[in-house]
């Protein structure tokens, strides 16, 4: 009886000892900084644990793929891993590690959309990033129905897609990112419209506004006096007479120099030709456009002409302003 209870003490001890052994090692794992330089990991839908431990192993991220499966089960989380792509760092630890996979913090990439892009330039810069291709970016922005959904009166989503740098991740989607920019812009649109209440536009015809004057400003600081030059023009039933929008109007023939015959292009674009605003915005405005097309200075100015220097010369008759063009056009 001593003998068995000898015995059952010895293999006791021996079972107490070990299972003391494994726990230090998993312990050392679990908290063992990583000695690589920073990595990146696509964790696809779907994966399970044992090939994720593999991918991780594999990229060195961890010593053993083995006792990161056990961690995982101790801790619970071998169903709680998220797919996405993550940048692991130098120093992360199999704890780390997991609770990055578990909170799905996921990493983000930036894209930045200027002021003045238009919609061909927002495509070619999605299409570069990967996030959309083109045939699939001229679908979502032009269809009937995501016309309709974004309540968008113009023949495309031309200007509603707010110039911003916006986050994205590996498994966004070109529609995802299309939204993205749209919420935003109705976002900016409805603060900025809060701060003038007796605005008699409406948004389509007041981002059409802004993208004239974001195109034809020198600066931030211009824009409302250009806007009021506009202002002033509708309300005399006088065209706009705005350069940019004729060059819209040419698109891809403009070569980079507007002629007299350009003037004369027969497109609802063109103001040299057609009252009142073309019938959507020709670029994406940015907050101070769309600020300036809803809150112009009040001026009696009709006229303005470029000094070269990022400013206008503005006039409130056409002999002053034809004696600014020939100061700062004509003579150059």
């Amino acid at each position: 009886m001593r003998r068995h209870l000898f015995i059952l003490l010895i293999f006791t001890t021996l079972a107490v000892g070990l299972t003391a052994l494994v726990s230090l090692d998993l312990y050392r794992f679990a908290h063992q900084a990583g000695l690589q330089p920073p990595k990146f990991i696509l964790i696809e839908t779907g994966s399970s644990l044992k090939k994720i431990a593999r991918q991780l192993q594999k990229q060195k991220l961890v010593s053993s793929s083995q006792r990161f499966i056990i961690l995982n089960r101790l801790l619970q989380n071998s169903t709680l891993l998220k797919a996405g792509e993550y940048r692991i760092e130098a120093a992360a630890s199999p704890l780390e590690i997991i609770e990055t996979l578990k909170q799905g913090r996921v990493f983000q990439r930036r894209i930045s959309i200027p002021e003045g892009f238009t919609l061909r330039q927002i495509g070619a810069r999605l299409q570069a990033r990967g996030l959309c291709q083109n045939d699939e970016f001229i679908q979502l922005t032009s269809s009937l129905a995501s016309l309709k959904n974004s309540q968008v009166a113009g023949p495309n989503l031309e200007g509603y897609l707010f110039p911003n740098t916006y986050n994205y991740s590996r498994q966004t989607s070109c529609r995802q990112i299309v939204e993205q920019m749209l919420s935003t812009g109705k976002i900016e649109f409805r603060k900025l419209l809060s701060q003038s209440p007796d605005n008699t536009l409406n948004r389509h015809q007041i981002l059409t506004l802004a993208s004239l004057i974001q195109k034809e400003a020198g600066n931030n600081d211009e824009m409302p006096l250009i806007a009021s030059v506009f202002h002033n023009r509708l309300q005399r039933k006088m065209r706009l007479a705005s350069d940019p929008t004729t060059i819209y109007a040419l698109g891809k023939d403009f070569d980079g120099n507007l002629r007299r015959r350009d003037l004369q292009h027969p497109s609802p674009y063109n103001t040299y030709r057609h009252h009142g605003l073309p019938p959507g915005p020709i670029c994406s405005p940015g907050t101070e456009a769309i600020r300036a097309a809803i809150n112009p200075d009040r001026t009696d100015y009709l006229y303005f002409v470029s000094r070269n220097n990022g400013q206008h010369q503005f006039s409130r008759t056409l002999k002053k302003h034809n004696q600014a063009v020939r100061k700062y056009q004509l003579k150059r």
